[in-house]
């Protein structure tokens, strides 16, 4: 019986450099999986960041408004003269006590 020695690292190399094809294409496969991994996690922190950001432009609307209603009311003409009235003693001039300038 002969025996013939085999070095076992080269056979090795040997098998993978006859298969090349086969280990970029798995390696190709990993890297793809680990790209949809990474781009799925991603999407979800923007979804829920968009989503952070829609209900604060909603509670921000709902301030304006709240806003504006406010103005309304504090604006109004009977408001601001009976506030005159009670709380600056104001009034309007009597005829007999108001006087008119001219230019010459």
């Amino acid at each position: 019986m002969s025996e013939v020695r085999v070095h076992l690292a080269k056979e090795i190399v040997a098998d993978l450099w006859r298969h090349k094809l086969q280990i970029f294409l798995s390696v190709a496969v990993l890297v793809t999986a680990f790209a949809v991994i990474l781009v799925t996690n991603m999407t979800r922190g923007l979804t829920a960041q968009q989503n952070d950001l829609m209900a604060e432009e909603d509670r921000l609307n709902i301030e304006w408004r709240h806003l504006l209603l406010e103005q309304g009311t504090l604006a109004e003409h009977s408001r601001v003269a009976s506030l005159a009235m009670d709380k600056l003693q104001m009034g309007r001039p009597l005829v007999t006590t108001e006087k008119v300038i001219t230019q010459p």
